[in-house]
């Protein structure tokens, strides 16, 4: 009996290590790919940015509006922190969407929209399978970052690539070093000043879609700003607001850890 039960601890032990090694194997593969897109990629020097202190824009007054917002007045004017070669991504992979960039944790990279919420949850931008997957919209989205309220994943890998640094946000109060996240796209550039960072359930209000801005939208980003978990700079919102909300898993199956920005101009 105790030659079995060493035989059988040793298979233990040997499956531990195989899955060990097939697990950062994966890792070094998915670090390895997305190291290589971002060649496609120029960076330009820029000193992180400090939220100013504004003034209010007026608020505009209104019924219902529909979601459906001329692009242009959504993109900044600003020089982006990086510059991309759409054309070369576009031919490794036309779900490409945009490009995130998050300086204060020295996040980069492609995001791409699939047919549903399952394809790139374990598929690469190049569409290897592997369990970091890639950054995805939500399928139900546009995917032109117009959508009132546009929701991108990620997971929260152990080594702290893709969202795995997310949550450095608060836990080291990175938020503090720059507060603004940019997400590129082909048509122009969109710049974000964080509004909300904080844990929420699964199913919460953050991932509520709007088909309009009404006042329950309003109502909504106001309720975003007051959830979050670390102070931020006031925002005034208004029917031309656009949010985007990044989220990852926390290790809690029942909960998310999410980053809300809204889209500025200047």
């Amino acid at each position: 009996m105790l030659t079995v039960g060493i035989i059988v601890c040793c298979g233990v032990i040997g499956f531990s290590a195989y899955k060990l090694i097939t697990t950062w194997l994966e890792y070094r593969e998915g670090d390895e790919e997305y190291a290589q897109l971002r060649e496609y990629t120029e960076t330009f020097s820029e000193e992180p940015e400090v939220a100013p202190s504004e003034e209010e824009p007026e608020e505009v007054p209104f019924e219902t509006v529909q979601a459906d917002i001329d692009e242009d007045n959504l993109f900044t004017r600003r020089k982006p922190p990086i510059n991309v070669n759409w054309k070369s991504l576009k031919k490794i992979n036309q779900d490409i969407v945009g490009w995130l960039y998050i300086g204060a944790l020295d996040i980069s990279y492609p995001v791409v929209q699939g047919k549903d919420d399952d394809y790139y949850l374990h598929r690469t931008f190049e569409r290897k399978d592997n369990f970091a997957g890639a950054i995805f919209v939500e399928a139900e989205n546009r995917g032109d970052f117009t959508d009132p309220n546009t929701i991108v994943y990620g997971h929260n890998m152990m080594n702290g690539s893709m969202f795995g640094k997310l949550s450095e946000l608060t836990e080291k109060e990175k938020y503090k070093k720059d507060p603004y996240f940019w997400i590129l796209t082909p048509r122009g550039n969109l710049r974000y000043r964080m509004i909300s960072i904080h844990v929420t359930g699964v199913t919460s209000e953050v991932y509520t879609m709007f088909n309009g801005v009404d006042q329950a939208f309003l109502d909504w980003c106001e309720e975003m700003q007051k959830q979050s978990a670390v102070e931020i700079q006031d925002e005034v919102f208004t029917i031309h607001s656009r949010i985007v909300t990044l989220s990852t898993c926390t290790g809690d199956a029942a909960t998310r850890y999410v980053v809300q920005g809204q889209a500025i101009k200047d």
